[in-house]
């Protein structure tokens, strides 16, 4: 009788581990819905249609690639914060990665990931605008776990803005190379 017993309140905790577990990830997937749908709003109040989007440290940035716009929302104190960059106006777009100052023989006891402060996503522009940093990794906020997949993020990211900057660029050498053969 009491392998019975002992066997049913396994069960019952196993049950009720796996309910709690799935009633957060039900949560974490809802708070993010909620936050794409916000976007999403926000975007079409600016006429743009996000055909990209993802939320990195308490940001969420979204990228219409026919109007070649990102837009990146930030909430701070509950005030949504809005920058939107033409990608037009990008002369170039790298992922940068800032190390706190390391003295003399601390890598031989410590790894140098345990130096990293930041991984930013940075846009250069063609005038002499300052330089805008998207931070993808700040160790005050990501856990080091979290390091492989967000520095996959920064740079599917870099790439995919990357090559929509190149096209630009490109269409503009066609278009003067036509121009120059024409005349």
């Amino acid at each position: 009788m009491s392998t019975i017993i002992f066997l049913v309140i396994v069960v019952t905790e196993v049950v009720i581990r796996a309910l709690i577990y799935i009633g957060m990830k039900n949560k974490v997937i809802r708070d993010a819905k909620l936050k794409y749908l916000q976007l999403s709003e926000l975007g079409s109040r600016h006429n743009l249609s996000f055909s990209s989007h993802e939320i990195v440290g308490g940001k969420m940035i979204g990228v219409d690639g026919v109007k070649r716009k990102l837009l990146i929302l930030e909430k701070n104190n509950e005030i949504n914060q809005i920058n939107i960059i033409s990608l037009d106006e990008v002369s170039a777009i790298s992922v940068k990665t800032i190390y706190n100052s390391i003295n003399s023989g601390e890598l031989k006891k410590r790894k140098m990931h345990e130096f990293l402060k930041s991984i930013l996503l940075q846009f250069d522009f063609k005038d002499a605008r300052e330089k805008i940093g998207l931070p993808f990794y700040q160790n005050e906020i990501n856990n080091t776990g979290d390091l492989p997949g967000l520095e996959r993020k920064v740079k599917n990211w870099q790439v995919m803005l990357s090559k929509m900057i190149g096209q630009q660029n490109n269409k503009l050498f066609q278009d003067k190379r036509k121009l120059s053969l024409a005349g």
